[in-house]
């Protein structure tokens, strides 16, 4: 599918970093220049300033704003709010985009064990990206928590679906079973919720945190409900995971800006008098 470019896609957003407090923010859209000013330079100054180098003020790159959705709920990027969390998980991203090749290889590995077993349960396709988002298809990773194997599934959960997990035995280290028990649970959660957003959202908080907070709006629009902000986030980094490898060559100018992008510094000469003969 071609991405469509949405009109004025060149928004300069701030960033909320996720170890910093909200009111530190991070402006990325310019560099700001600061000169001495010529009313306040000796002679002296005048004539050796003709021959500074002068930084050229440059602006760091975009990100393009394409139309996105999940398992086809578009992300509304009419609303400022979700442009500035999809602009910030994309920046914390921008660091590690060198890991796309190697990402992308295990990807070529997991995806055709695991596309089969979405289909068998009726899972949309957009699901493969969470185990992107979960443990970077690293097929041993735990978490502090203790959640475990591509899907991260926590000891308790993985139990009621039937998966042994033990010191000897854990199978939730075994794709194609912890893929099956995973889907048999999102399954169980749409029944639920009837949204493959709020579906997402409930796999990373849990379905009860949805079902309150169901209970406590009037809509079900995870794009605009209060959530812990691990899961204020989740579904925008799986989306993340889906944009960067179903079409990467739409954000290279953001993930590996030209060098051209850089501050370029050029001579000076201030204007307002004559250099002296």
């Amino acid at each position: 599918m071609i991405a469509a470019l949405r009109p004025a896609v060149a928004i300069a957003a701030k960033f909320i970093p996720l170890q910093v407090s909200p009111a530190s923010l991070l402006n990325l859209s310019k560099t700001s220049i600061v000169a001495k000013s010529d009313a306040t330079s000796s002679g002296n100054d005048r004539s050796a300033s003709s021959s500074m180098l002068r930084p050229v003020i440059t602006t760091a790159p975009e990100l393009p704003l394409l139309d996105v959705d999940f398992c086809g709920e578009c992300l509304p990027l009419d609303q400022l709010d979700v442009v500035d969390r999809w602009k910030h998980v994309f920046t914390l991203f921008r660091p590690h985009a060198s890991d796309l090749g190697d990402l992308r290889q295990r990807a070529e590995t997991f995806f055709p064990i695991i596309n089969p077993i979405l289909e068998k349960y009726g899972i949309p396709d957009d699901f493969r990206y969470v185990p992107l988002a979960e443990s970077a298809l690293r097929p041993r990773a735990i978490s502090r928590a203790g959640a475990a194997g591509y899907w991260q599934l926590m000891p308790g959960t993985a139990r009621d679906l039937g998966l042994k997990v033990g010191k000897r035995i854990d199978e939730r280290f075994n794709v194609q079973k912890a893929t099956d028990a995973a889907c048999r649970y999102l399954r169980t959660l749409y029944t639920q919720l009837g949204s493959w957003s709020l579906v997402a959202a409930a796999y990373n908080a849990g379905p009860g945190l949805l079902k309150n907070q169901l209970k406590r709006h009037d809509h079900r629009d995870y794009y605009r409900m209060s959530l812990p902000r691990e899961t204020r986030y989740y579904l925008y980094r799986v989306l993340l995971y889906k944009e960067v490898m179903s079409r990467p060559n739409d954000y290279s100018s953001f993930l590996s800006p030209a060098p051209a992008m850089q501050t370029v510094f050029r001579p000076w000469r201030p204007t307002g008098f004559q250099q002296a003969a």
